[in-house]
């Protein structure tokens, strides 16, 4: 994978105007000056002219709405109140002006830094105050209010899903310092995840040249309309920049805006792609979806009937070809709404419908225990004693605690995780390692094992199989 950064960064590498690429191309031919006059020649240059007049006036239309961002510094430093120069943003970027009657400016979250307040410069250099309302982490989002009682030149979100690769292509930012740099490309690519960026990625690639100072820039058509918010590129690589897609800004900021927060749906279910040995045991082969590796007790999954082991086909209508995708489509619906959920199970196609909540937060506590050596499941455990139970705030909870879980055994296949607090398996309580060794015992080898475990207070079934290798080197996902 290659490295990626925030354009923050150092980046050398230029892009070239592909349209005086063209013109030098034409002027360079030879005679050029004997058949000048002839009408196609006319013709292709009238073509050239009509471009650039067009790339003149959107320059003069966007740049307005582009602001430089830096980091805050009160008026009087030396009489400033205790507390006033922290939370202030460490690094400069660029954003652009979507709202330009109540001063709303769209950036990235890594460019504000959590920052309460921020230096905006317009187009023109005039410097304001800025107040972030809020930021998205998980897309690298965030919104700021400009502190002024005048309108300011604003810019439209235009509609990311009619993108076609292509298409012409326009960044603007601040790379290096040098404010309001316009450079024209074209959309390189969609949909592009798995970047290692963000927790919801689902990029645009363009060729436009970005540099770094250009994160939190827009990406426009040839419209004027904003297709993307600019947020990275690849070390050393000549014309690969990443943005994000208007459409998921849309969702973001409005909720930025109204909320100060993003208020994203839950299903409650861990998710996995399908591993090669699950589709070799099933007749549908060329199945695209996702498996169902864990169901999370009490959640809008399991009060559907969803299962471990089901495979998950679409999302309200849209088809569901990996985590990410599926992580995405659920992220992007609001806790209360309702969906329906498409599944194989056993052969055949279900339809369920599904009451989102509100997403499952919180880390789980991992702790430095004393494994014992590992089971035939490949996962250890150890018995709940006064520290551990402190330690992991286990007061009401019988049971044993997972302390390893090896890498791409049964256990971690079947989404079992390090402090997991095993409760029951295969219907019997489980409070003392005897009680676990029993049960193993007694069940044959090809017999599943079902636990009843409780993961940072909310209990969660699990089905663990004695099949071995890898359904993905990610790990489990859980939207």
């Amino acid at each position: 994978m290659p490295a990626i950064r925030m354009h923050c960064g150092a980046m050398r590498i230029a892009q070239r105007n592909i349209v005086i690429c063209l013109v030098v191309a034409v002027l360079s031919l030879p005679g050029f000056s004997a058949w000048a006059e002839s009408g196609r020649v006319l013709e292709g240059l009238g073509v050239l002219s009509r471009l650039e007049a067009g790339m003149v006036a959107l320059a003069e239309q966007t740049l307005p709405a582009v602001v430089n961002i830096s980091p805050y510094v009160p008026p009087s430093p030396s009489i400033a109140r205790q507390g006033e120069l922290k939370k202030r943003a460490t690094n400069a970027g660029a954003g652009v002006i979507i709202d330009g009657e109540k001063g709303y400016v769209v950036t990235n979250s890594h460019v504000v830094r959590k920052a309460e307040k921020v230096t905006i410069t317009l187009y023109g250099g005039e410097e304001l105050v800025g107040n972030t309302l809020g930021y998205d982490e998980d897309t690298d989002l965030a919104v700021i209010k400009i502190e002024t009682e005048k309108s300011l030149p604003a810019v439209k979100l235009g509609n990311s899903s009619e993108l076609k690769v292509g298409q012409f292509a326009i960044a603007i930012g601040n790379p290096y310092g040098l404010n309001d740099t316009f450079t024209f490309g074209i959309i390189s690519g969609l949909n592009r995840e798995n970047i290692n960026i963000s927790q919801y990625e689902d990029f645009i690639q363009t060729d436009a040249s970005i540099n770094p100072g250009n994160s939190g820039g827009p990406l426009f058509n040839i419209k004027g309309e904003v297709i993307g918010i600019n947020t990275a590129i690849i070390n050393y690589a000549q014309g690969i920049g990443f943005a994000i897609p208007s459409n998921t800004v849309k969702f973001v900021t409005r909720q930025l805006i109204e909320n100060g927060e993003v208020k994203r749906g839950w299903m409650g279910v861990g998710i996995d792609f399908i591993s090669d040995e699950l589709k070799r045991k099933s007749k549908y082969k060329k199945v695209k979806g996702v498996v169902v590796n864990s169901v999370f007790d009490g959640q809008p999954a399991a009060k559907a009937g969803i299962k471990v082991g089901d495979i998950i086909l679409k999302i309200a209508g849209s088809r569901v070809d990996s985590p990410s995708k599926m992580i995405r489509l659920i992220g992007s619906i609001t806790p209360g709404q309702t969906v329906s959920v498409d599944i194989l199970r056993d052969g055949k196609v279900k339809t369920l419908t599904v009451l989102l909540a509100k997403r499952f937060e919180g880390p789980v506590q991992i702790a430095k225990l004393n494994p014992e050596k590992p089971r035939p499941l490949g996962f250890t455990v150890q018995g709940l004693d006064e520290d551990i139970r402190k330690l992991f705030n286990l007061a009401n909870i019988n049971g044993l605690v997972v302390t390893e879980v090896q890498p791409d055994g049964a256990a971690q296949l079947g989404g079992l995780q390090r402090g997991d607090v095993i409760t029951a398996v295969n219907g019997r309580r489980i409070s003392q390692k005897k009680d676990l060794d029993s049960v193993l015992e007694s069940k044959s080898e090809s017999q599943p094992l079902f636990l009843l475990i409780v993961r940072m207070k909310e209990t969660i079934r699990l089905t663990l199989q004695n099949a071995v290798g890898p359904l993905s080197p990610e790990g489990p996902a859980k939207p």
